[in-house]
Parts: structure tokens; sequence; C-alpha cells
């Protein structure tokens, strides 16, 4: 699936962690298996809460499910809404997530929409706003941490 997909294609796969229940294996061969939560229903509220970038790729309702809970906490939640399903507003996808962000310009938000536009068009877009919001983020991160005098 879109899981096994990403972790196949990040590089070594050193910085690839795959969330599962206990007693689960991902078999992707790539990343590091870890496990939280003693069933699916456990598993996904814990990965609502652990990320600062969600991205998603169509979904079903457990998709909007964990988008609703990031999205509720701050976490920035960037949909492929292309893709259909729940990354384009269905099974209840938290409308705000469906908004361009500050850290995305008018066309690379369009690009991630647009089922005309080439796939390499939409894949550029998305990497240009992950890359925008990470940079944000550790922006305000800087800003937030309290300063120790030596």
């Amino acid at each position: 699936g879109v899981q096994e997909t990403f972790a196949k294609n990040c590089g070594d796969g050193s910085r690839v962690w795959n969330l599962l229940p206990v007693g689960q294996s991902s078999g992707f061969g790539r990343g590091t298996d870890i496990h939280a939560g003693t069933d699916l229903e456990e598993r996904k509220a814990i990965f609502g809460l652990l990320g600062d970038t969600y991205i998603t790729v169509e979904g079903g309702p457990g998709v909007s499910q964990e988008a609703r809970m990031a999205h509720t906490r701050g976490a920035a939640v960037v949909p492929l809404r292309r893709t259909g399903g729940a990354s384009e507003g269905m099974f209840d996808f938290p409308h705000g997530a469906l908004q361009k962000p500050d850290f995305a310009s008018e066309e690379q938000w369009s690009l991630l929409a647009s089922n005309d536009a080439p796939i390499d068009e939409s894949a550029t877009a998305l990497s240009a706003i992950l890359e925008t919001c990470a940079a944000a983020m550790g922006q305000g991160r800087d800003e937030v941490e309290p300063q120790h005098e030596q």
C-alpha cells in the first residue's frame, strides 16, 4: 500500500519508523518497526499524537480520524487531495486541514488537488510545502524555547 511505497522510497530507511500495534510487523524491509497500542484503534490514537506534520493520501475513516486528532492538537495536516477519499474531505476529514495553510502558495495548494496536473508537479509542490512548513516550525520552536545563560 501507500505506507510501504513511501517507506521504500525514503532513502536508506534510517529515518523511517513504522508504527504498529504490539505483535505486528510491517514487512516493508525498510525502516524500523515501533510498537504502540494493543490494537489498531489504540495505534491510531497514538499516531495522531506523535507528528508535527502529517501527509494524507486517499484514505478512509481511519485516516480521517487520525487527521482530526492531529489537526485538533495543532499539527500540520497536508492532504494530497487529488487522491480522493478522506484526503479530499470525505469521512469527516477536518475542514480546516482542507484550507490552504500560510506555508503554501495558492499554486502549490492547487497542485495538490488537481487531477489534471502531472504527478511530478504535484509531488514537487508537496515537497516545497513540507520544506516551508518544516522551516516555519523550526523558527517557531526557536522563538519559544527558553534561552539558558551560561
